[in-house]
């Protein structure tokens, strides 16, 4: 098995230890703010303690401080369904390189949630990069369906 593979693999074993689908943040989006840090980050809810950074770590972390990202219960999966679309979206994103402005903690976290791949704080500079003029990538979303459509159509909608 080739390195990149046994890497997803180990974090999506370790996505399935420290998921508690009682908890309410399971498979939700959160967002939260580091001091001395302008930016929103992004990821998705593991447990009552544990948030997985959709980010340049695309790891779990220890944090009790998110917000939920309101506006977005319309659109979002159903949390059993959002853990597994990030378990999937690391075998197609794990190695696309994250930039603030182009593919970013805000444009996986939404992909793996609601299905847009949309960073509303890059969006003022959407020209720079791969991007729509609403923040959206050009190609993540296509990307990712296609995808999954091949490996598990229940996560498409």
């Amino acid at each position: 098995m080739p390195l990149f593979l046994q890497q997803v693999e180990k974090t999506i074993q370790e996505i399935d230890c420290l998921a508690d689908p009682l908890s309410q943040r399971y498979g939700r989006l959160l967002n939260w703010q580091n001091p001395s840090n302008p930016f929103w980050h992004y990821g998705i809810g593991l447990s009552d303690t544990r948030i997985f950074d959709t980010g340049r770590g695309l790891c779990s972390f220890e944090r009790r401080e998110s917000k939920f990202v309101v506006g977005i219960d319309h659109i979002a999966f159903e949390p059993k369904q959002t853990i597994e679309r990030l378990k999937q979206a690391l075998h197609v994103f794990a190695n696309w390189e994250y930039t603030f402005t182009g593919w970013n903690c805000e444009h996986l976290g939404r992909l793996v949630a609601t299905d847009e791949p949309r960073c509303y704080q890059s969006s003022f500079i959407w020209w720079l990069s791969d991007m729509t003029p609403e923040g959206n990538h050009k190609t993540a979303h296509q990307i990712f369906r296609d995808y999954l459509k091949k490996v598990d159509p229940s996560l498409t909608r």
